[in-house]
């Protein structure tokens, strides 16, 4: 299962290309993310101010069907077309978190170089974080509600 989120920018003047995310949640990737959920219930439970923890993980591809590189001829044409077509369809921007379709792709072009991946944990579900490479602007994605990775371990199974 592919999910795409919005995404936010710590420079409200700057995104640096970076609109949306996307994460493809694997059978094993829920299995890992739901057993960190549950370490963090079980520490809540001893150290009530504990909100969310972090982990190390790129897991998460940033991207903007508005800003792209041509990799192959033709590809440009391509990425206006058809990525931001299926985003408005999705309707991302407001729903923040969505479920793309099996066909969802995002071309080479359009991801951004991002740095120092980390996956927010809280009891809620997941989130990401990271600083858009070679600045000090960090982007931080909606959550990845803890029913949609329960879904798609069972859509796995």
């Amino acid at each position: 299962m592919r999910v795409v989120l919005k995404v936010w920018s710590s420079n409200p003047d700057y995104s640096g290309g970076c609109d949306y995310a996307a994460v493809e949640i694997s059978g094993e990737f829920a299995k890992l993310t739901l057993r960190r959920i549950n370490v963090l219930t079980e520490q809540n439970a001893l150290d009530p101010a504990l909100y969310e923890t972090y982990y190390w993980d790129s897991s998460a591809e940033y991207f903007s069907p508005r800003k792209a590189r041509p990799i192959e001829p033709g590809e440009l044409d391509e990425l206006a077309a058809g990525s931001e077509k299926m985003l408005d369809g999705l309707e991302v921007d407001t729903k923040e978190t969505v479920i793309a379709p099996p066909d969802f792709r995002i071309p080479q072009g359009q991801i951004v170089a991002v740095e120092c991946a980390q996956m927010i944990v809280r009891d809620a579900g997941i989130a990401f974080t990271a600083l858009l490479r070679h600045t000090d602007i960090y982007l931080t994605t909606a959550e990845i509600p803890r029913a949609i990775i329960g879904s798609a371990l069972a859509a796995a199974a």
